[in-house]
């Protein structure tokens, strides 16, 4: 496949178009694909797949795999505009409504799975990378606005941009919506942008309200060797300096020296990110509980002794 899509490449041109990109990601699937085996999680994305492409977005011009969702691109001219539209809309809330039944009665889906998405909406034009008459690819500012929108459509629910033509929709998709200005990250930073969003589903961050530049990240975190942290399982807690304006925003991130050919390097460091966490607000002050147990487990598995240094670092958008 590798060297056929170089083939491509090298007679390929791009095609201007008009697209409706719809960019669907699947909640919860990181946690979930640490529960479960490697094949398990294949087969379910597999089947998510196979259920949108054959079921629900049967006009679509394109598919692409996001890792954990699905990039879908559909093509539209004036004069078909508010039909696909509506269609298109219409597809999103049959997901919605449907996704949590996917793998409902597949004999071999006997594992649980996620049950909600997330769709971001964005149209316009955009350049479709073509070769022998096969799409290769798709690129512009549409798709990555669709994938912007798709990430503030949480926990689940649809968000539009503004411009996507609210306007197109039936009455009875216009009322599941309601409007919203947001900053979105690498399009609109200093100055806000209208958005329409599910009312019903959806919550928009308090971080997406306020410009990207003004955001003031907090920090904290320490330097444990391995067995430190064995010795403080099962639960660690870090107070935190001060409230996050989103607690859906706390990262944690471990750094520990490499390992190249069986030895430790202590100049080249790995570095993951660490989502078995907890926060919450006691007594009204702030606190992170890390599960250490979970910890020391992934630290053993990599390989890392019970001397070595690992820097655990919180970060946060404060409020």
């Amino acid at each position: 496949m590798n060297q056929t899509f170089r083939e491509l490449l090298e007679g390929a041109s791009g095609v201007s178009e008009f697209i409706i990109a719809v960019n669907l990601d699947i909640r919860g699937f990181s946690p979930f694909s640490k529960k479960v085996e490697s094949p398990e999680a294949a087969l379910f994305i597999k089947k998510v797949y196979i259920k949108l492409i054959d079921n629900y977005f049967t006009d679509a011009s394109f598919f692409k795999p996001t890792g954990d969702g699905l990039l879908i691109t559909i093509p539209y001219t004036e004069e078909c505009l508010q039909d696909v539209v509506q269609r298109t809309i219409g597809s999103c809330f049959k997901v919605l409504r449907e996704f949590g039944t996917f793998c409902v009665n597949d004999p071999m889906i006997n594992f649980e799975v996620p049950q909600r998405v997330g769709i971001g909406l964005s149209r316009g034009t955009a350049c479709r990378l073509v070769s022998q008459n096969q799409t290769l690819d798709y690129c512009g500012r549409v798709l990555n606005l669709a994938s912007r929108l798709m990430d503030i459509a949480r926990p689940t629910g649809i968000v539009v941009d503004a411009e996507f033509g609210i306007e197109l929709l039936s009455d009875e998709q216009i009322q599941q919506f309601t409007k919203d200005s947001v900053y979105i990250k690498g399009i609109t930073e200093r100055e806000p942008t209208d958005i329409w969003y599910t009312k019903d589903l959806t919550s928009i961050s308090p971080l997406s309200k306020q410009p990207i530049e003004k955001t003031k990240w907090q920090t904290v975190g320490s330097n444990l060797t391995l067995r430190q942290i064995r010795e403080r399982q099962p639960t660690f807690e870090y107070y935190l300096p001060s409230e996050p304006i989103d607690s859906s925003a706390i990262t944690i991130r471990l750094t520990y020296p490499s390992i190249i050919r069986g030895r430790k390097r202590d100049d080249i460091y790995e570095r993951f990110k660490f989502d078995n966490f907890q926060y919450l607000l006691d007594a009204g002050k702030p606190k992170v509980f890390v599960k250490f147990d979970a910890l020391v487990k992934k630290l053993e598995v990599a390989g890392v002794k019970d001397n070595w240094l690992v820097d655990i670092q919180i970060t946060y958008p404060e409020r």
